[in-house]
């Protein structure tokens, strides 16, 4: 038992050689170490908590903005047809299309459910729309004058500004009656021609 009495304090000197040794190192050698230490420590504590606070914030974000089949931007109206006048000799006779529309963010929930409510009369009023176009409608490669007038004609019926954008897609044209012009009459001379007859 003498004996490992006698190896505690020759470990206890030790230690205490090892203070008085670290004692007496330059204080910018010790302040340099603790400086590394917690400079690590301080790092990694910061790297931890950005990954934390950013972890909560989209967290908050996704939840806030919620994934709701009804808060997207975007709602299928359904397939239309246009079918133009007989009267009218255009170069589209015929149309079919998928349409789309976008819903202006900050009313989105409440277009939705004027949408969801009135889409018997939406899709009338689309009908009717289509009833009163022309083949010259279709012409437009953006479809530009139309697509103003359905925004116009839905943004009338939901009884508020809710269509951002109005998407045609899947369009299929159908050609009308190209009428052929008529045949210049031809005569004997040239027009230019003088008749020497005379």
């Amino acid at each position: 038992m003498a004996d490992e009495a006698a190896k505690k304090l020759d470990s206890i000197d030790d230690i205490q050689e090892d203070v008085v040794e670290a004692d007496n190192l330059p204080v910018n050698t010790r302040t340099g170490t603790i400086k590394r230490i917690l400079s690590y420590k301080v790092i990694v504590v910061l790297v931890i908590l950005t990954v934390v606070i950013n972890g909560v914030g989209v967290a908050y974000y996704s939840v806030g903005r919620g994934d709701n089949t009804n808060s997207g931007t975007e709602h299928d109206l359904g397939n239309y047809h246009f079918l133009a006048d007989l009267s009218e000799k255009g170069q589209i006779a015929a149309a079919d299309f998928q349409l789309h529309i976008a819903v202006i963010e900050d009313v989105g929930q409440e277009a939705y459910r004027r949408l969801h409510n009135r889409k018997f009369r939406v899709q009338q009023d689309i009908e009717e729309l289509l009833r009163q176009a022309h083949s010259g409608d279709f012409t437009d490669p953006t479809l530009g004058e139309l697509k103003r007038r359905i925004q116009a004609r839905i943004n009338e019926t939901l009884e508020m500004r809710a269509i951002a954008d109005v998407i045609i897609t899947d369009l299929k044209l159908s050609g009308g009656k190209l009428e052929a012009k008529p045949p210049t009459e031809t005569t004997e001379s040239m027009p230019w021609v003088e008749d020497s007859s005379t």
